[in-house]
């Protein structure tokens, strides 16, 4: 019996990129049984938009509307519409190669121990010119892989759950066994930033071995509007705590190692640091409530609040 797959699109604010996103679904060597687009209550024409693409498009494609919630809700809603045995989750403004669907099914289906297949992305600009290669990443190069052959390969890592703990090197353009989905329970709707990293980090803990194809099928482009961008770095940072903390609190469900759990406390303890100093160079008010908290949890020192405060009040002076 054929797979079926349904391509899942969480969209805010994606009126420039939604069309394409979904024309570069529908030029796929292996068709998707259905695309769900969840508008997450944009301000812009992304829903418009969408709809004007299904007039003329071949694609089994369903349109929903939700009040802004965040990707986690949207991501839910979708696979709650859904019912294809893959689920294939893409972000509204990145784009698949036409064999990004083929390849990574044909990995699934070749190793069913597999809960999980990816592959390599071009990284660009705003104006599309190539910046990099997604697995490049150091941190990526870093994990312990097995060599499958013709092109796949298996995360064998065995420390793979801490090496992205402080930040994952898997991307979200990703095809995952609905089975597996539903493991994890989807997504945390309580996080708004970084939510897929938690997903993730549940996925290897719950689930079983995930898999890539070095090619490199799909596109990442970065611009101002990115969640990753610096703008957002305080409240990406503050999203990383309280992913760490919900790992913690979910410990025994999750069965992490006492290694893990080690890794977990550091991770916290690390990402305190690099908060105060983000929040000093932010100029953010918040640096004092927040080196007060940690204090007070014993993950920074006085001298590490002391330096923060003093750098917070030389740009505040400077303007």
């Amino acid at each position: 019996m054929k797979t079926s797959i349904s391509v899942i699109i969480p969209a805010y604010n994606a009126g420039k990129f939604i069309a394409r996103a979904l024309a570069s679904i529908e030029n796929q060597t292996c068709a998707a049984y259905e695309v769900v687009v969840v508008d997450d209550g944009s301000t812009d024409d992304t829903y418009l938009r969408a709809k004007e693409f299904a007039k003329t498009s071949k694609l089994n494609l369903v349109i929903e509307r939700q009040e802004n919630q965040g990707s986690a809700t949207a991501r839910n809603n979708g696979i709650r519409s859904s019912c294809g045995d893959l689920i294939a989750f893409m972000d509204a403004d990145d784009l698949m190669y036409p064999d990004f669907l083929e390849q990574t099914t044909t990995g699934l289906s070749r190793y069913p121990h597999w809960v999980a297949c990816f592959s390599d992305r071009d990284v660009v600009d705003s104006h599309g010119r190539l910046l990099a290669k997604d697995l490049d990443h150091p941190k990526f190069l870093a994990i312990s892989k097995n060599d499958m052959g013709q092109g796949f390969f298996e995360l064998a890592d065995d420390a793979l759950f801490s090496k992205i703990l402080a930040g994952s090197v898997i991307p979200m353009t990703i095809v995952c066994r609905r089975s597996a989905v539903k493991a994890v329970r989807g997504f945390d709707e309580t996080i708004r930033f970084h939510e897929d990293r938690l997903f993730l980090l549940e996925l290897i803990k719950l689930g079983g071995k995930f898999g890539y194809t070095t090619d490199s099928l799909g596109i990442w482009q970065r611009h101002d509007a990115n969640k990753t961008g610096t703008g957002n770095s305080l409240r990406g940072i503050e999203s990383s705590d309280l992913i760490l903390r919900k790992i913690l609190a979910d410990k025994i469900r999750l069965n992490l190692s006492p290694q893990e759990l080690v890794d977990v406390h550091s991770a916290r303890k690390h990402l305190a640091s690099g908060w105060m100093y983000a929040a000093s160079r932010a100029r953010s008010a918040t640096i004092f409530s927040i080196g007060y908290r940690l204090l007070s949890e014993r993950r920074i020192t006085l001298g590490c609040f002391l330096k923060a405060i003093a750098r917070y009040a030389v740009a505040a002076v400077r303007g």
